[in-house]
């Protein structure tokens, strides 16, 4: 397993995490996400993301927003809709959520930390001998959730 982006911690008794590796998007939009819902108690966040799976909210992009719209809701700033990514992210809170309960953790929990990096880059050959190439890149994603105080 490779050594570095994993979250650590001195106790691991009041944090429950989740991980989810090798995904098929774009690890631009995931850390966008994971950034809007870092440091959110569980309600709020999982609303926000259900909101934004159907498109309904839009997610603020602090980075990687070039040629990105302003969005009225955001008051100026600018966004996006990634639903994809707000599927997939929902999916490993509920995953973080499911294994806090399972350590016996209490109802008040935030997400103490959520990231998103790339992972591998696969190259893709055309065919034929065409020398065109488009790499096929992965993610992963971890989401740690830490019981209030």
């Amino acid at each position: 397993m490779p050594l570095g982006y994993s979250y650590k911690t001195k106790d691991e008794t009041r944090i429950a995490r989740a991980q989810l590796h090798e995904i098929n998007a774009s690890y631009k939009d995931l850390s966008q996400v994971c950034r809007n819902i870092n440091g959110m108690e569980i309600p709020e966040a999982v609303s926000l993301l259900e909101s934004a799976k159907l498109g309904e909210v839009p997610i603020r992009y602090e980075k990687f927003n070039k040629k990105c719209g302003h969005r009225k809701e955001l008051g100026g700033k600018r966004g996006r809709y990634p639903k994809k990514s707000a599927r997939i992210l929902l999916e490993v809170l509920r995953n973080a959520i499911a294994n806090a309960h399972h350590k016996g953790l209490g109802e008040k929990l935030f997400v103490r930390h959520a990231s998103a990096n790339k992972q591998n880059i696969y190259p893709r050959i055309a065919s034929k001998g065409r020398a065109n190439r488009s790499d096929y890149e992965t993610a992963k994603v971890e989401i740690v959730l830490e019981e209030l105080k």
